[in-house]
């Protein structure tokens, strides 16, 4: 564990001193729910929230994941013999993660200014959110990873990410539409439940191909 709180350290330091990174993603993300505002003219129907509210976090963790790997490309060699791939893979997966819950937090809060705030029930909301983020986040760094072996990284990351990243979208764009639209947790436990087990195969398969992907 050790390892790993070393290499999530490290990661957080790394976009604290460069600030290119989160500064791009803050920007991409207040730019797209201010011009998507200015198109709807600040007036959306509560499916339009929900489903703008996930599109945009969507791509905004494309960006902010997308980099896990490429940006230790100088180091691989290094990291190929000091440290354990499942060291690694851990590190990428908590920080990515983090990262993205943090993004959420800051597009409910930019949307609530823009848009109004439906949430009635915060504690569902916020649990399916986490659940989705964790499997977006899982998948395109699972995605990252083989990316950043490839050629075309940037086509690879389109090509094998959206195909493992529905699944996730679909689940947790109905879920947030029911809370919103005030559903309890007795009425949409099950479906919370199918999202979590797609998060949980998402990064068991993440474990199982990481190593092998990182050794070739």
């Amino acid at each position: 564990m050790n390892k790993v709180f070393q290499l999530i350290k490290k990661d957080f330091i790394m976009d604290w001193r460069l600030q290119n990174p989160i500064t791009g993603i803050l920007l991409y993300l207040a730019a797209t729910v201010f011009t998507t505002y200015m198109a709807f003219q600040g007036f959306v129907s509560l499916e339009v929230w929900n489903a703008l509210f996930w599109i945009i976090l969507l791509f905004t963790g494309i960006n902010a994941v997308s980099k896990s790997f490429i940006q230790e490309e100088r180091r691989v060699h290094y990291f190929f013999f000091t440290c354990d791939p499942l060291h690694i893979l851990s590190a990428k997966l908590i920080y990515s993660c983090l990262y993205l819950h943090g993004v959420t937090f800051l597009s409910i809060f930019i949307f609530s200014i823009l848009f109004g705030n439906p949430i009635s029930n915060y504690p569902l909301f916020m649990l399916n959110a986490f659940s989705g983020v964790l499997g977006i986040s899982s998948a395109f760094t699972m995605v990252s990873a083989i990316a950043f072996r490839a050629g075309s990284r940037s086509v690879m990351m389109a090509v094998l990410g959206f195909p493992v990243v529905i699944p996730v979208l679909v689940l947790s764009i109905n879920n947030s539409y029911r809370i919103l639209d005030g559903f309890i947790w007795l009425q949409i436990r099950g479906n919370v439940f199918a999202l979590l087990s797609v998060d949980v195969i998402i990064i068991v398969l993440t474990y199982i191909l990481f190593p092998f992907t990182w050794k070739n």
